[in-house]
C-alpha cells in the first residue's frame, strides 16, 4: 500500500495537469472558506460593537437593517453564509474527484456518484439563491437597502445549469463504468 506522499508524488509525474487544476481549485475552497469565516466573524462580532455591521465583508453594510429589524439581519446574513458555505462545499467535493479520478481509468463508481454529489450540491445553491434573491426583494420593497448582498451571492441559473450538465456527465460516465466493467469481463 502506498503512502499518502508517493501517491501525491505519483499524480503529479502521471497527471500533472490535473494535480495543477487541483491546486487551483484548493485555491478557490479555501477563499470561499476565509470569505464565510470572516463573514460569520463580523456577524456574531457586530452583536456585540453594531458599528461593526456597516462594513462586515468587502463593503457590506448592513448598519440599518440591523438597527431596523435584528430577526431580518439574522436572516440575511444566514441565507448568504448558507449559499457561501454551499459554495465551498461544492468545490471540496470537486476536490475530492480530481484526487480521486485516474486519466489511466476515469469511469468508476466511485467517481460517478461524486459527480452526482455535485450536481445535486449546484442544485441547492441554485435554489437557495432564488429563496433568498425573492426574500431580499421581499425585503427591498418593505424599504431595506440589500443591494450589496447581491453581489455576495452570485447567479442563480448559473449553479442551476451548472447541476443540468453534471448531471448529464454523471449518466456518461455511469454508462462509462458498464463499458469499461463489460470490457475487463471479455478480455
Amino acid at each position: 500500500m502506498k503512502t499518502l506522499t508517493e501517491q501525491w508524488k505519483e499524480k503529479w509525474v502521471n497527471q500533472p495537469s490535473l494535480m495543477l487544476i487541483t491546486v487551483v481549485i484548493w485555491s478557490i475552497f479555501i477563499g470561499l472558506c476565509i470569505q464565510a469565516g470572516a463573514l460569520l466573524f463580523t456577524f456574531i462580532y457586530s452583536w456585540f460593537n453594531p458599528i461593526v455591521a456597516q462594513n462586515l465583508f468587502d463593503g457590506l453594510n448592513l448598519y440599518s437593517l440591523k438597527e431596523a429589524n435584528p430577526w431580518y439581519y439574522g436572516g440575511v446574513i444566514s441565507m448568504v453564509l448558507f449559499i457561501i458555505g454551499l459554495k465551498a462545499y461544492l468545490f471540496y467535493q470537486i476536490i475530492r474527484i480530481f484526487l480521486k479520478i485516474n486519466l489511466v481509468h476515469p469511469f468508476s463508481q466511485e467517481i460517478s456518484k461524486l459527480i452526482s454529489a455535485v450536481s445535486y450540491t449546484a442544485f441547492q445553491i441554485g435554489i437557495g439563491i432564488i429563496f433568498a434573491s425573492a426574500s431580499f426583494k421581499w425585503l427591498a420593497k418593505k424599504g431595506y437597502e440589500l443591494d450589496q448582498v447581491y453581489s455576495l451571492m452570485g447567479g442563480a441559473y448559473e449553479f442551476l445549469l451548472m447541476a443540468a450538465i453534471l448531471v448529464a456527465v454523471s449518466q456518461i460516465f455511469k454508462r462509462g463504468v458498464e463499458i469499461q466493467e463489460e470490457s475487463e469481463l471479455t478480455v
